[in-house]
Protein backbone atom coordinates (compact mmCIF):
# COMPACT_ATOMS: atom_id res chain seq x y z
CA UNK A 1 0.00 0.00 0.00
CA UNK A 2 2.81 2.40 0.88
CA UNK A 3 4.58 1.56 -2.40
CA UNK A 4 1.46 2.30 -4.45
CA UNK A 5 1.05 5.62 -2.66
CA UNK A 6 4.68 6.60 -3.37
CA UNK A 7 4.34 5.70 -7.06
CA UNK A 8 1.11 7.70 -7.28
CA UNK A 9 2.83 10.73 -5.72
CA UNK A 10 5.69 10.50 -8.21
CA UNK A 11 3.26 10.47 -11.13
CA UNK A 12 1.38 13.41 -9.69
CA UNK A 13 4.58 15.45 -9.36
CA UNK A 14 5.46 14.84 -13.01
CA UNK A 15 8.82 15.59 -14.55
CA UNK A 16 10.64 18.75 -15.59
CA UNK A 17 11.06 20.06 -19.13
CA UNK A 18 14.71 18.98 -19.15
CA UNK A 19 13.90 15.45 -17.92
CA UNK A 20 11.24 15.06 -20.61
CA UNK A 21 13.62 16.45 -23.23
CA UNK A 22 16.35 14.01 -22.23
CA UNK A 23 13.94 11.06 -22.51
CA UNK A 24 12.87 12.14 -26.00
CA UNK A 25 16.45 12.84 -27.06
CA UNK A 26 17.56 9.32 -26.09
CA UNK A 27 14.90 7.90 -28.41
CA UNK A 28 16.43 9.72 -31.39
CA UNK A 29 19.22 7.43 -32.59
CA UNK A 30 20.81 9.99 -34.91
CA UNK A 31 20.87 12.61 -32.15
CA UNK A 32 22.46 10.14 -29.73
CA UNK A 33 25.01 9.25 -32.41
CA UNK A 34 25.80 12.93 -32.97
CA UNK A 35 26.14 13.57 -29.24
CA UNK A 36 28.41 10.53 -28.87
CA UNK A 37 30.64 11.69 -31.72
CA UNK A 38 30.97 15.19 -30.24
CA UNK A 39 31.81 13.79 -26.79
CA UNK A 40 34.45 11.46 -28.28
CA UNK A 41 35.97 14.31 -30.28
CA UNK A 42 36.13 16.54 -27.21
CA UNK A 43 37.79 13.77 -25.17
CA UNK A 44 40.33 13.08 -27.92
CA UNK A 45 41.22 16.75 -28.29
CA UNK A 46 41.60 17.18 -24.53
CA UNK A 47 43.90 14.15 -24.33
CA UNK A 48 45.82 14.97 -27.50
CA UNK A 49 49.11 15.89 -25.73
CA UNK A 50 49.05 12.47 -24.05
CA UNK A 51 47.98 10.26 -26.98
CA UNK A 52 49.41 12.03 -30.05
CA UNK A 53 51.87 9.65 -31.77
CA UNK A 54 54.42 12.39 -32.59
CA UNK A 55 55.34 15.89 -31.52
CA UNK A 56 53.25 18.66 -33.04
CA UNK A 57 56.25 20.46 -34.58
CA UNK A 58 58.38 17.36 -35.16
CA UNK A 59 59.69 17.52 -38.73
CA UNK A 60 61.44 15.10 -41.05
CA UNK A 61 62.42 17.04 -44.15
CA UNK A 62 63.98 13.95 -45.72
CA UNK A 63 60.67 12.11 -45.42
CA UNK A 64 58.59 14.92 -46.95
CA UNK A 65 54.98 14.30 -47.96
CA UNK A 66 54.30 10.57 -47.84
CA UNK A 67 50.97 8.71 -48.09
CA UNK A 68 49.39 6.88 -45.12
CA UNK A 69 51.42 4.00 -43.68
CA UNK A 70 51.71 1.99 -40.46
CA UNK A 71 54.18 4.55 -39.13
CA UNK A 72 51.98 7.52 -40.11
CA UNK A 73 48.31 6.54 -40.33
CA UNK A 74 47.24 9.80 -42.01
CA UNK A 75 50.51 10.29 -43.88
CA UNK A 76 52.82 13.27 -43.53
CA UNK A 77 52.85 16.82 -44.90
CA UNK A 78 55.49 18.51 -47.05
CA UNK A 79 57.69 19.08 -43.98
CA UNK A 80 57.46 15.46 -42.89
CA UNK A 81 55.16 16.21 -39.97
CA UNK A 82 52.70 13.52 -38.92
CA UNK A 83 49.25 14.50 -40.22
CA UNK A 84 47.33 12.52 -37.60
CA UNK A 85 49.05 14.52 -34.87
CA UNK A 86 48.32 17.80 -36.64
CA UNK A 87 44.67 16.86 -37.17
CA UNK A 88 44.31 16.07 -33.47
CA UNK A 89 45.91 19.33 -32.40
CA UNK A 90 43.98 21.22 -35.07
CA UNK A 91 40.76 19.78 -33.66
CA UNK A 92 41.54 21.39 -30.31
CA UNK A 93 41.69 24.82 -31.92
CA UNK A 94 38.71 24.31 -34.23
CA UNK A 95 36.41 23.01 -31.51
CA UNK A 96 37.57 25.72 -29.10
CA UNK A 97 36.88 28.42 -31.71
CA UNK A 98 33.49 26.92 -32.50
CA UNK A 99 32.33 26.46 -28.91
CA UNK A 100 33.70 29.65 -27.35
CA UNK A 101 32.73 31.96 -30.22
CA UNK A 102 29.27 30.38 -30.39
CA UNK A 103 28.84 30.86 -26.63
CA UNK A 104 29.73 34.54 -27.00
CA UNK A 105 27.25 34.91 -29.88
CA UNK A 106 24.61 33.00 -27.89
CA UNK A 107 24.88 35.17 -24.79
CA UNK A 108 24.82 38.48 -26.68
CA UNK A 109 22.21 37.42 -29.25
CA UNK A 110 19.77 35.89 -26.77
CA UNK A 111 19.96 38.84 -24.39
CA UNK A 112 19.56 41.40 -27.20
CA UNK A 113 16.85 39.61 -29.16
CA UNK A 114 14.78 38.60 -26.13
CA UNK A 115 14.83 42.13 -24.72
CA UNK A 116 13.90 43.70 -28.04
CA UNK A 117 11.10 41.23 -28.74
CA UNK A 118 9.58 41.31 -25.26
CA UNK A 119 9.74 45.07 -24.60
CA UNK A 120 8.65 45.96 -28.13
CA UNK A 121 7.70 49.43 -29.29
CA UNK A 122 10.37 52.08 -29.76
CA UNK A 123 12.93 50.04 -27.82
CA UNK A 124 12.49 47.15 -30.24
CA UNK A 125 12.76 49.45 -33.25
CA UNK A 126 15.96 51.10 -32.03
CA UNK A 127 17.64 47.85 -31.03
CA UNK A 128 16.88 46.12 -34.32
CA UNK A 129 17.98 49.14 -36.37
CA UNK A 130 21.32 48.84 -34.60
CA UNK A 131 21.44 45.20 -35.69
CA UNK A 132 20.63 46.23 -39.28
CA UNK A 133 23.38 48.86 -39.21
CA UNK A 134 25.93 46.31 -37.95
CA UNK A 135 24.82 43.89 -40.67
CA UNK A 136 25.74 46.52 -43.25
CA UNK A 137 29.34 46.69 -42.00
CA UNK A 138 31.80 44.23 -43.60
CA UNK A 139 32.64 41.83 -40.80
CA UNK A 140 36.22 41.47 -41.97
CA UNK A 141 36.86 45.19 -41.41
CA UNK A 142 35.41 44.93 -37.91
CA UNK A 143 37.70 42.02 -37.05
CA UNK A 144 40.74 43.79 -38.54
CA UNK A 145 40.00 46.83 -36.37
CA UNK A 146 39.78 44.66 -33.27
CA UNK A 147 43.09 43.00 -34.15
CA UNK A 148 44.79 46.36 -34.73
CA UNK A 149 43.46 48.00 -31.56
CA UNK A 150 43.81 45.12 -29.10
CA UNK A 151 46.56 43.08 -30.69
CA UNK A 152 46.48 39.62 -32.26
CA UNK A 153 45.68 36.72 -29.94
CA UNK A 154 43.70 33.49 -30.02
CA UNK A 155 41.28 34.67 -27.32
CA UNK A 156 40.59 37.89 -29.22
CA UNK A 157 39.84 35.81 -32.31
CA UNK A 158 37.21 33.89 -30.34
CA UNK A 159 35.62 37.10 -29.07
CA UNK A 160 35.78 38.85 -32.46
CA UNK A 161 34.03 36.01 -34.29
CA UNK A 162 31.41 35.73 -31.55
CA UNK A 163 30.83 39.49 -31.70
CA UNK A 164 30.03 39.14 -35.41
CA UNK A 165 27.86 36.00 -35.29
CA UNK A 166 25.39 37.24 -32.64
CA UNK A 167 23.41 39.36 -35.11
CA UNK A 168 21.51 36.48 -36.70
CA UNK A 169 20.97 34.91 -33.29
CA UNK A 170 19.36 38.15 -32.08
CA UNK A 171 16.91 38.14 -35.00
CA UNK A 172 15.96 34.50 -34.46
CA UNK A 173 15.39 35.02 -30.73
CA UNK A 174 13.37 38.19 -31.32
CA UNK A 175 11.09 36.36 -33.75
CA UNK A 176 10.47 33.57 -31.24
CA UNK A 177 9.82 36.00 -28.40
CA UNK A 178 7.32 37.98 -30.50
CA UNK A 179 5.34 34.78 -31.05
CA UNK A 180 5.12 33.86 -27.35
CA UNK A 181 5.12 37.17 -25.43
CA UNK A 182 1.31 37.38 -25.48
CA UNK A 183 0.70 33.77 -24.45
CA UNK A 184 -1.47 33.09 -21.41
CA UNK A 185 1.38 32.02 -19.14
CA UNK A 186 3.28 35.23 -19.92
CA UNK A 187 0.18 37.30 -19.12
CA UNK A 188 -0.18 35.35 -15.88
CA UNK A 189 3.41 36.09 -14.93
CA UNK A 190 2.85 39.82 -15.60
CA UNK A 191 -0.32 39.83 -13.50
CA UNK A 192 1.67 38.36 -10.60
CA UNK A 193 3.94 41.40 -10.69
CA UNK A 194 7.07 39.55 -11.78
CA UNK A 195 9.91 41.71 -13.12
CA UNK A 196 10.85 41.78 -16.78
CA UNK A 197 14.26 40.07 -16.25
CA UNK A 198 12.53 37.32 -14.25
CA UNK A 199 9.90 36.74 -16.94
CA UNK A 200 12.55 36.69 -19.68
CA UNK A 201 14.83 34.23 -17.87
CA UNK A 202 12.17 31.92 -16.42
CA UNK A 203 9.36 31.96 -18.97
CA UNK A 204 10.27 33.55 -22.30
CA UNK A 205 13.75 32.23 -23.09
CA UNK A 206 13.11 28.61 -21.92
CA UNK A 207 10.13 28.37 -24.28
CA UNK A 208 12.26 29.61 -27.18
CA UNK A 209 15.13 27.20 -26.49
CA UNK A 210 14.35 24.84 -29.39
CA UNK A 211 15.28 27.21 -32.25
CA UNK A 212 18.05 28.78 -30.15
CA UNK A 213 19.79 25.45 -29.53
CA UNK A 214 19.35 24.35 -33.14
CA UNK A 215 20.85 27.56 -34.49
CA UNK A 216 23.68 27.35 -31.94
CA UNK A 217 24.62 23.88 -33.19
CA UNK A 218 24.64 25.23 -36.75
CA UNK A 219 26.70 28.24 -35.71
CA UNK A 220 29.58 26.07 -34.47
CA UNK A 221 30.53 24.73 -37.94
CA UNK A 222 29.84 28.15 -39.45
CA UNK A 223 32.32 29.67 -37.01
CA UNK A 224 34.86 26.98 -37.87
CA UNK A 225 34.62 27.88 -41.56
CA UNK A 226 34.88 31.58 -40.75
CA UNK A 227 38.03 30.91 -38.73
CA UNK A 228 39.49 29.02 -41.70
CA UNK A 229 38.78 31.98 -43.99
CA UNK A 230 40.41 34.41 -41.56
CA UNK A 231 43.44 32.15 -41.19
CA UNK A 232 43.76 31.99 -44.97
CA UNK A 233 43.93 35.80 -44.99
CA UNK A 234 46.56 35.76 -42.24
CA UNK A 235 44.19 37.11 -39.56
CA UNK A 236 43.37 33.90 -37.75
CA UNK A 237 45.43 31.00 -36.47
CA UNK A 238 49.12 31.69 -36.92
CA UNK A 239 51.93 29.12 -37.45
CA UNK A 240 53.02 26.93 -35.88
CA UNK A 241 49.46 26.55 -34.54
CA UNK A 242 46.90 25.04 -36.86
CA UNK A 243 43.23 24.11 -37.18
CA UNK A 244 41.14 21.90 -39.41
CA UNK A 245 40.35 24.86 -41.63
CA UNK A 246 44.01 25.75 -42.03
CA UNK A 247 44.91 22.12 -42.77
CA UNK A 248 42.17 21.95 -45.40
CA UNK A 249 43.43 25.15 -47.01
CA UNK A 250 46.98 23.82 -47.05
CA UNK A 251 45.84 20.45 -48.38
CA UNK A 252 43.84 22.06 -51.18
CA UNK A 253 47.04 23.64 -52.52
CA UNK A 254 48.69 20.22 -53.05
CA UNK A 255 45.62 18.01 -53.49
CA UNK A 256 46.75 16.73 -56.90
CA UNK A 257 50.08 15.43 -55.59
CA UNK A 258 49.15 14.68 -51.97
CA UNK A 259 45.36 14.20 -51.72
CA UNK A 260 45.55 12.75 -48.18
CA UNK A 261 46.51 16.19 -46.87
CA UNK A 262 43.02 17.36 -47.88
CA UNK A 263 41.02 14.18 -47.31
CA UNK A 264 41.72 13.55 -43.61
CA UNK A 265 41.21 17.10 -42.28
CA UNK A 266 38.14 17.34 -44.52
CA UNK A 267 36.76 14.10 -43.07
CA UNK A 268 37.34 15.33 -39.52
CA UNK A 269 35.47 18.57 -40.21
CA UNK A 270 32.69 16.80 -42.16
CA UNK A 271 32.06 14.24 -39.42
CA UNK A 272 31.85 17.07 -36.90
CA UNK A 273 29.39 18.98 -39.08
CA UNK A 274 27.14 15.93 -39.50
CA UNK A 275 27.26 15.17 -35.77
CA UNK A 276 26.32 18.75 -34.88
CA UNK A 277 23.45 18.73 -37.37
CA UNK A 278 22.09 15.41 -36.07
CA UNK A 279 22.36 16.68 -32.50
CA UNK A 280 20.72 19.99 -33.42
CA UNK A 281 17.75 18.28 -35.06
CA UNK A 282 17.33 15.98 -32.07
CA UNK A 283 17.49 18.87 -29.61
CA UNK A 284 14.95 20.82 -31.65
CA UNK A 285 12.45 17.99 -31.33
CA UNK A 286 13.28 17.21 -27.71
CA UNK A 287 13.01 20.82 -26.51
CA UNK A 288 9.79 21.58 -28.38
CA UNK A 289 7.26 22.53 -25.66
CA UNK A 290 4.42 21.13 -27.78
CA UNK A 291 6.11 17.72 -27.87
CA UNK A 292 6.00 17.50 -24.08
CA UNK A 293 2.22 17.43 -24.26
CA UNK A 294 2.15 14.40 -26.54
Amino acid sequence: MATQTANRDMHEKGTSLWADAWVRLKKNKLAVFGLSVIIVLIIITLLTPLIAPYGYEQQNLELGATPPSWAHWFGTDVFGRDLLTRVMYGGRVSLAVGLIATTVALVIGVAWGATAGYVGGRTDAIMMRIVDALYALPFIIFIILLMVVFGRSLLLLFLAIGAVEWLTMARIVRGQVLSIRNQEYIEAARSMGLSTPHILSRHVVPNALGPIIVYATLTVPQVMLLEAFLSFLGLGIQPPQSSWGVLISQGAEVMEDSPWLLIFPGLALSITLFALNFLGDGLRDALDPKASKD
